[in-house]
Parts: C-alpha cells; structure tokens; sequence
C-alpha cells in the first residue's frame, strides 16, 4: 500500500465506495492512487491545473502500475465531463478557491453527488457558502499532523438551503454534534484565533464598535462556553 500522510489518509477514508472519483489540485497524484490501492474506487481521474504536479501523478501511478488512473491537466472541475465521477476530492486549498471551483463548472458540480473537502483557510467561509448553496454537510473529521489539526468536510447536494449558525460555521456543524477526539485542541485553538483578532481590533475605535467586533466576542464567548 501506498503511504500517505494522515492528512491526505483521512481525506480519503470520508471517499464513499464508489465507481469513478476525482482528485482536484492532486500534486502527486496519492490521493487517487490510494483510493485505487484500498479499493474503494474502480477508477479515479487525477486532475490539476500545472504540468508538474501532473508529471508527479504520472511517476506515481507508474510506480504502482495503477492502469485505471487517468491524468489530467486543467483548472478546477474543467477537466472533468458532466456525470463522470461519483465523488471529487478537493483538499489543500482555500476555502475561497474551493468554493471559487465548485461555482464555476455548475454542470458538473451538479453530476457530482459527493464532495469530500479539506480547507487550509476559511473554514467558516466555505461552510457558510455550502449552506447557502443547497449543500449539506453530513460528515466532518478531525485529523493532527505536524501538530496542525485540519478539517475534512464530507457534503453532498440538498434540495433547500441549510443555514448555520455562527458557531455552526467556525467550529463545523458535525464537528460541534459529535465533538471528536482532537475536540478541545480544536475548539481551542479557534478561540485563541478570535481572541487574537478582538485584540488587533482593539486598537481601533471604529473597529471596537463595529458590528463584525461585537459578533467576534460573542462567537468567542460561546466557543469558551462549551471548553
């Protein structure tokens, strides 16, 4: 079997079973591969918009005589035909550019039934985002390596829109529910982040009587709530 890091591991085990999957923005290609070695897809599609992470999935599915791995290069969900894959991977990016990617190819987004997706940043930003556009999460993990914790994010289509609360969308509803093991580093971590952004605001009139300042402390005194 191939080794991966646990973030990348993690990412994978929330793929369901399916027949074809996608990794978007794939670097080396492990993602897909990994899903082709456990057997949890029958094909996968390795897609990313520059030549060597392409060059790197080819060397990767070589290495592993993977012949049902497919390897293309194009920008975001570009590369992929409406109905073609069964779940998409997009991990290792921003919440802004994931939420950029599934808007901008909306008939292939709409083929798709499940996304699996792992934000560097704007966690908050891509759950609100998905909540207003007839997403709804129903799976999220946790996972530590290097001693960062990432979120992985398992959402598939809804026929109505699932608002969240202010807390829903910094901590992640299925996060809060189930409150996993890495739980409290988790949450933690969050208030030490809305704590340092109360403070920077401090120094500021006008930012200290904003309404962003005001909802800021609320959410941190809510997070606080429940260490």
């Amino acid at each position: 079997m191939i080794h991966i890091s646990e973030r990348l591991k993690t990412v994978a085990s929330m793929v369901p079973k399916c027949n074809t999957a996608a990794d978007i923005g794939t670097d080396h290609g492990y993602v897909p591969a990994y899903l082709l070695l456990s057997e949890k897809c029958e094909r996968v599609i390795a897609s990313d918009i520059a030549a060597g992470p392409c060059l790197a999935a080819e060397q990767t599915r070589n290495k592993y005589g993977l012949l049902n791995m497919d390897i293309r290069m194009a920008p975001g969900l570009q590369g992929l035909y409406p109905g073609e894959a069964d779940a998409v991977v997009i991990a290792g990016m921003g919440g802004a550019t994931i939420a950029a990617i599934l808007e901008e190819c909306p008939e292939v987004t709409e083929a798709i039934r499940t996304f699996v997706l792992q934000p560097m940043n704007a966690g908050a930003m891509l759950r609100q985002w998905l909540s207003g556009h007839c997403f709804r999460i129903v799976d999220e993990q946790l996972c530590m390596e290097n001693g960062h914790i990432y979120v992985i994010i398992q959402t598939v289509h809804s026929l109505e829109k699932h608002l969240l609360s202010e807390i829903e969308a910094e901590l992640g509803p299925c996060i809060l529910k189930k409150q996993p093991a890495l739980w409290r580093e988790y949450a933690t971590g969050k208030a030490e982040q809305l704590q340092n952004m109360l403070a920077q605001m401090q120094g500021s009139e006008t930012a200290k009587s904003s309404e962003k300042f005001k909802k800021t402390a609320q959410l941190l005194e809510e997070i606080k709530r429940l260490l």
